[in-house]
C-alpha cells in the first residue's frame, strides 16, 4: 500500500493510482481538493486526520474507505468550505442524516464526535488492510450501493463477481 503525505492536495492527487495510506495533518481545502477526493473514493484507502483541520477533514474522512483520526485533531465547520465540497449530500450519504446533522452544526469538533459518528473509526491505522486482492471491487461496490436500492445493489456485485 502506498504511503501519501497529504500536504498538498495537487501533488498527493498526482500520486494516488491504488491502494494507499494517508497522512493529512492540518488539512485546508485549496484547489485541489476536489481533485484528490475524486481520486480517492475510486481507490481502498485508510486516511489519518490530525491537527487543526477545515471542513474538508470530513470531506477527507467520508470518502475514504477507512478513516482515522488522532487525539489532537480539531475540525473547524465553516458554511463556505461545507457548501463547496457538497458536504449536505455527501456526509449523510456516510453516516446518516441525524448524525450528519450534529457534524455540521458543531462548530469545532474534536476527535470525540468523528469517532462517535462513526465517521472516523477506533484503533490502530496501521493495523487495517484494505490493500486486499479484492479490495478495489469492495469500494466499487460501496460506492454504487450508496446510491442505489438494495436489488439495483446485489446486480451490480453479481457483475463484480464476473469481473474478478
Amino acid at each position: 500500500m502506498r504511503e501519501l503525505s497529504l500536504s498538498d492536495w495537487s501533488s498527493a492527487a498526482k500520486e494516488l493510482r491504488s491502494a494507499a495510506f494517508v497522512s493529512a495533518a492540518g488539512v485546508r481545502h485549496d484547489g485541489g481538493t476536489d481533485r484528490f477526493l475524486r481520486k480517492l473514493e475510486s481507490v481502498p484507502s485508510v486516511v489519518v486526520v490530525s491537527g487543526e483541520c477545515d471542513a474538508s477533514a470530513l470531506a477527507l474522512l467520508a470518502t475514504a474507505t477507512l478513516g482515522f483520526v488522532t487525539d489532537d485533531v480539531a475540525v473547524s465547520v465553516d458554511a463556505d468550505t461545507v457548501l463547496a465540497l457538497g458536504l449536505t449530500s455527501s456526509l449523510p450519504a456516510a453516516v446518516g442524516a441525524v448524525p450528519a446533522r450534529a457534524l455540521l452544526f458543531g462548530g469545532t469538533l474534536d476527535a470525540a464526535p468523528l469517532r462517535d459518528s462513526g465517521l472516523a473509526r477506533r484503533g490502530d491505522p496501521a493495523a487495517a488492510r484494505v490493500d486486499s486482492p479484492g479490495a478495489a471491487l469492495v469500494v466499487r461496490s460501496l460506492r454504487v450501493a450508496a446510491r442505489s436500492t438494495a436489488e439495483q445493489a446485489r446486480e451490480y456485485d453479481a457483475e463484480l463477481r464476473q469481473l474478478s
